[in-house]
């Protein structure tokens, strides 16, 4: 446990969202105990808002809000390692042999996709139709206000994360109106461009089938155990020796 905050030089966004920050500027500390207490309330209804307070206390150089939604899973990953493991387990099936198996993940191997040197926001895009958008990348801040939308709108939360990405003076419900009212080419290519720009640890791995020894590929789901190990999770990493 250290209050010692390093530079995280290896941010997939590259800081190129982030105007007058440079690589290096952003420096984070591994979790302490006063971070748990936000940590083990965390469930599906409250991850914006817990987490962000804990990234307030853990990061510094920039306000954890306005960082991209691929640059925080990155710092999760780092987090995890840092402060809990590098080696998580996780079970699936392998898709030779059909069989469910266990294995070992190492979160340090994860290949990280970095935005191109040459991305700018805002970033224009021609739509299908004709029309021209110009475009940024999610961040915390948005998902935050996401959130708070889906809790009073469920139907209209996908349309309205889309719309939030629109760079324009109109407010964003007035965005969202549009964005409704497009044809779906366009929506779409919205919605690619998201795709195109996604930046952050490939969440994904090869491992080896412990059953009938060929390889295979797996998908790493986001789990809660990545912020704060409990149970099975805790007592494999934490507990051996006891």
């Amino acid at each position: 446990m250290s209050d010692n905050f390093i530079p995280i030089t290896n941010l997939p966004s590259q800081c190129l969202p982030y105007e007058g920050i440079n690589p290096g500027d952003i420096k984070a500390r591994s979790y302490q105990g006063n971070e748990e207490e936000y940590l083990s309330q965390i469930n599906p209804l409250n991850l914006e808002t817990n987490y962000l307070e804990v990234m307030k206390r853990v990061i510094q150089g920039i306000d954890p809000e306005r960082l991209t939604l691929g640059d925080r899973l990155y710092i999760i990953v780092w987090e995890c390692i840092n402060s809990y493991t590098d080696i998580i387990r996780i079970k699936t099936i392998c898709t030779h042999c059909l069989k469910e198996v266990e294995i070992s993940i190492d979160l340090k191997q994860l290949e990280v996709i970095k935005l191109p040197d040459s991305f700018k926001e805002p970033y224009p895009v021609p739509l299908p139709s004709g029309k021209k958008v110009e475009l940024r990348l999610l961040t915390v801040g948005d998902e935050i206000k996401i959130e708070k939308f889906q809790q009073k709108h469920p139907e209209s939360v996908q349309s309205y994360r889309y719309a939030r990405s629109i760079v324009s003076e109109e407010d964003v419900i007035k965005r969202l109106e549009e964005y409704k009212k497009m044809g779906t080419k366009d929506t779409a290519t919205i919605r690619a461009f998201h795709e195109k720009f996604y930046h952050g640890p490939e969440m994904s791995s090869t491992f080896e089938c412990p059953k009938c020894g060929r390889e295979d590929d797996v998908d790493i789901p986001f789990r809660l155990d990545l912020l704060f190990p409990d149970g099975e999770v805790l007592t494999s990493t934490f507990g051996k020796e006891l």
